[in-house]
């Protein structure tokens, strides 16, 4: 019962956010942040009105969003993260040129905030919507890259070492072999 007055409640004050109004914003933060229990129904209530708001409305809903996962963070940032590019793509394809700009501002401030792969797939995904939405590559200590090794390679390198069967090599490597089978 709790749960659904403290949803309700939300909802309300969020259906009243219809312009940037950094009171509002901030109360509605606050109130996200004393109902941490109810972080998915809260940003489910947010990503929510994000797809239902009139387009002149949509910019400051994400700003609550930019508000609340970076004030109270947490358990609200996970559960932004896992829809931020529905979320966001819903407010870019709405929007007119100049708030498309406040949403480059606004996603410029994020490098800190959010994974940098979601940040880099985000902006691929804006890219492919308006091809002059820059996209920020990765660092290469965030590479999307990743080592595949054939275990039948590693087999037969491992069958050349079988004569050295005195040797802490053939043995660490006999033992790696059976184990992983």
């Amino acid at each position: 019962m709790a749960d659904k007055d403290a949803c309700r409640e939300y909802l309300s004050s969020l259906e009243d956010l219809t312009f940037n109004s950094k009171p509002h914003i901030n109360m509605l933060t606050i109130l996200a942040e004393e109902n941490l229990h109810f972080a998915k129904e809260i940003v489910a209530i947010i990503e929510a009105q994000i797809s239902k708001a009139p387009s002149a409305e949509k910019l400051p809903v994400l700003y609550l969003v930019d508000s609340i996962v970076k004030n109270v963070g947490g358990e609200y940032l996970a559960v932004f993260a896992k829809n931020l590019i529905t979320s966001f793509i819903c407010v870019f394809e709405k929007v007119d040129e100049n708030t498309r700009k406040s949403l480059f501002k606004l996603r410029s401030t994020w490098e800190d905030v959010f994974p940098l792969k979601k940040l880099y797939a985000l902006d691929v995904r804006v890219n492919s919507v308006d091809p002059a939405w820059p996209i920020k590559s990765l660092p290469p200590s965030v590479s999307n890259a990743s080592i595949h090794v054939n275990p039948k390679f590693l087999k037969q390198v491992c069958i050349t070492h079988t004569h050295l069967t005195t040797s802490y090599r053939s043995r660490y490597v006999y033992f790696f072999l059976h184990t992983q089978t």
